[in-house]
């Protein structure tokens, strides 16, 4: 998949009119957007963007060492040692000695008499480096922005992390004029060195635009600047990313309320101490009316977290988390945040860190259940859980039109105003961020309307996609293949505090006569909190690589029953 990028201009910061100024510019090939503002808090945007630079630029994928150099020294000394070996006489050994020295000297004077040459070609490498990474990385956040924020998202080098900061109109001094709508900003290395130039004691003016700052390095003449294009080659699923992140945010997840100290006590401890053992994972231990315990294995070291961190829930927990290097690049958003929400999915899925900065911003980072199971490629697919109903294409274009209308809004409002239920209205807000089209804000609990492309929505083509991409997924046609043939029953509904747990009794097989026991756990919002059967994958891994077919197919039925869904 290729993105085509085009900047009038380069995201820069500077002085202008005696003021700072801060110019992001935006891409001219999507739609309209701009914002322009006096930024009256810059420490908590420059703290929040060098985070948000720190995850983009991340990888924290195991690879190889590339041991090329020492195999050449290898093969130089067998070389050597053959040459060697066929001199026996002493005359000749001497002189070979004395060649050697005489040529170490040649090269040591050779090194000096070059160095200034060498420091330019390596400033020139440096540079060239830099750009290529420009050029082919996926380093402009998507940035949206609403009628009470701006936002800017992005994924890591690994893919396994994704970040959102979200900076409060509230954070402005004043605010001149804005657009809403969804753009990708110039985001470039050089960039985000002028944003540590950000200062709390002066105000800044924020100008997000197609115009940036006209750089003397792209103008063809003094009038005008020359586009700066790219084109970017996006990993394939670079989409399903986008939607993971909605279906697992989507889920009823675990909070825990941290202090940004709790934290930050967990991270300097790792940063101080490695190891190869396994395993090496973060245990939360959740005792209900007691502050949370991090353990950090393997060397079971426990953090007592702050009196505010005293766990809500009612059922005691012992909660295991992988990944846990990836939680440096909160290392600078975590002296400006104010607290800190964990959302956890359950032991070995992902979960996700939310950074109040101040009153008006925050930071989310949301990490995959670990490195190689990422958002893109990797086997979770949390969105298989997020279809509730079944939708039409003049429901759905109902609910695409309001919500890009209104840009952001309550489940319950906009059900009210399209005249669908809000089961109706959740699937159409998932068919829709499947689509790239919408998002869920898990700080509000609201929908977002933010489009990734630049072509028209058409609602009968979503809706096809979505059937061709739970089509190609295996477990989702044995689902529909066991809930089909009748291989599967709801046995029992047992009300809990925090909604009801569902238990069936399923096929193994379609059509086969070994059972096993799904079991969902469903809020009282009609969100998925968690899901459990007794086959051989998910007594192996839970839910760290899916939900299984029986799960699937107990939801199915769960949705025929209340009549929320058609099959054939």
């Amino acid at each position: 998949m290729n993105f085509d990028y085009r900047y009038q201009g380069r995201s820069s910061f500077g002085e202008q009119d005696g003021q700072a100024r801060l110019a992001l510019a935006t891409n001219t090939l999507r739609e309209a957007t701009y914002f322009r503002g006096v930024l009256a808090d810059p420490l908590l945007a420059r703290e929040g963007f060098a985070a948000l630079y720190d995850v983009v630029q991340s990888d924290f994928k195991w690879r190889p060492k590339e041991r090329l150099a020492y195999r050449l020294w290898l093969e130089q000394q067998d070389r050597e040692f053959v040459k060697n070996f066929t001199k026996h006489q002493a005359g000749a050994q001497a002189k070979v000695i004395d060649m050697q020295a005489r040529l170490a000297e040649l090269d040591q004077a050779q090194r000096v008499r070059r160095k200034e040459f060498h420091a330019a070609r390596m400033r020139y490498m440096s540079f060239a480096a830099r750009s290529e990474v420009e050029a082919y990385r996926v380093l402009d956040p998507v940035i949206t922005v609403h009628p009470d924020e701006m936002s800017f998202e992005a994924f890591s080098r690994d893919q396994s992390s994704y970040a959102r900061l979200r900076l409060g109109f509230e954070l402005f001094a004043n605010i001149d004029d804005y657009a809403c709508g969804t753009t990708n900003i110039d985001f470039s290395s050089a960039l985000h060195e002028h944003l540590e130039r950000l200062r709390s004691y002066r105000l800044t003016r924020f100008d997000l635009g197609a115009g940036g700052f006209a750089s003397s390095a792209l103008q063809a003449d003094a009038a005008a600047p020359v586009a700066y294009e790219k084109r970017i080659d996006l990993p394939e699923g670079w989409m399903e990313g986008f939607l993971n992140v909605h279906g697992l945010i989507s889920m009823g997840l675990t909070r825990i309320q941290l202090s940004p100290i709790d934290v930050l006590n967990v991270l300097k401890f790792l940063l101080a101490h490695k190891t190869k053992i396994s395993p090496r994972a973060l245990r939360f231990e959740l005792s209900p009316g007691f502050p949370v315990r991090i353990v950090v294995e393997p060397w079971n070291q426990s953090f007592w977290c702050s009196p505010a961190s005293v766990y809500q829930g009612t059922m005691p927990q012992s909660i295991r988390v992988w990944g846990r290097d990836r939680l440096r690049t909160l290392l600078r958003v975590l002296p400006v945040a104010t607290k800190v929400d964990v959302y956890i999915a359950g032991t070995g899925l992902p979960t996700v860190w939310l950074l109040q900065l101040g009153n008006h911003a925050s930071f989310t980072l949301a990490l995959s259940g670990w490195t190689d199971n990422d958002w893109v490629g990797g086997d979770a697919k949390f969105d298989l859980l997020t279809r509730r109903a079944q939708v039409s294409s003049s429901e759905l274009q109902s609910v695409f039109d309001i919500l890009r209308k209104l840009r952001t809004t309550t489940y319950a409002d906009l059900a009210s105003r399209v005249q669908l239920s809000e089961e109706k209205v959740k699937s159409a807000v998932s068919f829709m961020a499947q689509d790239g089209r919408a998002m869920f804000d898990l700080q509000t609990g609201q929908p977002r309307f933010r489009d990734l492309f630049t072509t028209p929505f058409q609602p009968a083509q979503a809706l096809k996609r979505a059937v061709q991409i739970e089509s190609s997924d295996p477990r989702a046609e044995a689902a529909k293949q066991l809930h089909g043939r009748g291989d599967i029953a709801i046995i029992a509904t047992r009300p809990v505090p925090d909604g009801f747990k569902l238990s069936g009794n399923c096929a193994e097989h379609p059509g086969g006569s070994t059972r096993v026991r799904p079991q969902l756990h469903i809020g009282t919002q009609g969100d998925i909190i968690s899901a459990s059967c007794t086959c051989a994958a998910m007594t192996k891994d839970g839910l760290a690589k899916g939900p299984c077919a029986h799960v699937l197919a107990l939801r199915l039925a769960h949705m025929s029953k209340i009549g929320l869904a058609k099959h054939a």
